[in-house]
């Protein structure tokens, strides 16, 4: 054992403490375990420092500020998940189509086909729609149905996921949310 040294009992993380001469001569105490944890959170704020450039994030938040970001939700989208809910064999399924240069918004609910117009207010999507007046079949077409209106009246934060070649369009606000993949991509066998 060298001399002024103590063995590290505990491992990386545990309660060790090791001497060592300070460049003034004198001898000082390090806590293993709290450099460890410094060492690491470094090494997480550096990873995510990385990740968070242009690019790097697959979460984009569509506020109607950024042309080629609001370009994402233009398209066909079909509703694939609603609260923690997965949407599941409906026919014909529920869908929303964006239109970002007539900022128009078009679709069927579940229940109901609506058209209309859409703004970002405040950064929230807030859609004016006229509807038919049809009866839902189901209990799953009147939760879309129900959360679709909410969303479009209240307002909705839009946020868009690109991750390993998913692509889904997220509506979501205090009530619940909506989420929607490419229905280009999900109608392909």
């Amino acid at each position: 054992m060298l001399l002024g040294h103590r063995p590290m009992l505990g491992g990386l993380f545990g309660r060790a403490t090791v001497t060592h001469p300070s460049p003034n001569g004198e001898t000082a105490n390090m806590n293993t375990a709290n450099t460890a944890r410094s060492l690491a959170v470094l090494a997480v704020a550096a990873l995510l420092a990385a990740c968070s450039g242009k690019g790097m994030t697959p979460f984009t938040k569509i506020d109607g500020s950024d042309p080629g970001a609001l370009g994402k939700m233009d398209g066909s989208w079909t509703v694939i998940n609603t609260g923690d809910t997965k949407v599941e064999g409906m026919t014909p399924p529920a869908v929303v189509v964006f239109d970002t240069r007539a900022k128009a918004v078009t679709g069927f609910d579940g229940c109901n086909h609506f058209k209309g117009s859409y703004s970002f207010d405040q950064g929230l999507l807030k859609a004016k729609v006229s509807s038919t007046r049809r009866a839902c079949t189901s209990d799953m077409a009147r939760t879309i149905s129900a959360r679709l209106g909410d969303l479009f009246t209240q307002g909705a934060e839009v946020v868009d996921t690109s991750f390993m070649g998913a692509h889904v369009l997220m509506l979501k606000n205090a009530g619940g949310d909506v989420r929607m993949g490419s229905t280009e991509v999900l109608r392909k066998p």
